[in-house]
């Protein structure tokens, strides 16, 4: 699914459609998630499926939108999975250990995890972070190689954000660390759930 959200990210560049809202927050599932982009970047509507809580985040000029350049370039994923999906909150020492295994690099793939080398990995507070670099081709011409991932747990529902950088312009550890923690402080349940 990440390959295909990149590519229509890139024929939604090429198009030049109108954004979702330029760093305006989008709503997931029925409104289960809120997620609030970081500054400079917007919700694709081409690739987003916001009511299967399905988000790509991408620079708003990539898009067609007149908007300054964010600080750190990329592109974002966010995916929530079905109600009473959660699992990170409690288990993260196992989901640390298991991402962190040749059983894990499978689970970071979209293969078999051969081409999967895990870089970092810290879990703590309800989250698992994961930095690791993927040799296989990259889902779209022009990413680099390295993917940033989080895991954790929202109004009962596992949620996992995915940043990558450009092949050009890589990220560098701080700064993809730095994109990965700016969209995960943009999400939320809404008011009133738990």
């Amino acid at each position: 699914m990440f390959r295909r959200a990149i590519a229509l990210v890139g024929i939604a560049a090429l198009a030049a459609c109108n954004p979702v809202g330029v760093a305006q927050p989008v709503a997931l599932l029925t409104g289960d998630l809120v997620v609030t982009p970081p500054a400079g970047y917007c919700a694709d509507p081409v690739s987003s499926r916001l009511r299967a809580g399905f988000a790509v985040f991408a620079p708003c000029v990539t898009l067609g939108t007149d908007a300054p350049v964010p600080s750190i370039i990329g592109v974002a994923i966010v995916q929530a999975g079905d109600m009473g999906s959660a699992m990170v909150t409690g288990a993260e020492t196992s989901l640390h250990d298991l991402l962190t295994s040749p059983q894990g690099a499978g689970l970071l793939s979209n293969g078999s995890g051969a081409t999967i080398s895990v870089i970092s990995a810290q879990a703590s507070g309800g989250r698992v972070t994961v930095h690791f670099r993927d040799t296989a081709a990259p889902p779209m011409d022009g990413l680099g190689p390295d993917e940033w991932r989080a895991f954790t747990d929202i109004n009962g529902r596992l949620v996992t954000v995915s940043v990558r950088g450009l092949d050009d312009a890589p990220l560098s550890a701080a700064r993809g660390d730095a994109l990965l923690d700016q969209v995960l402080r943009g999400l939320s349940a809404p008011q009133g759930t738990p």
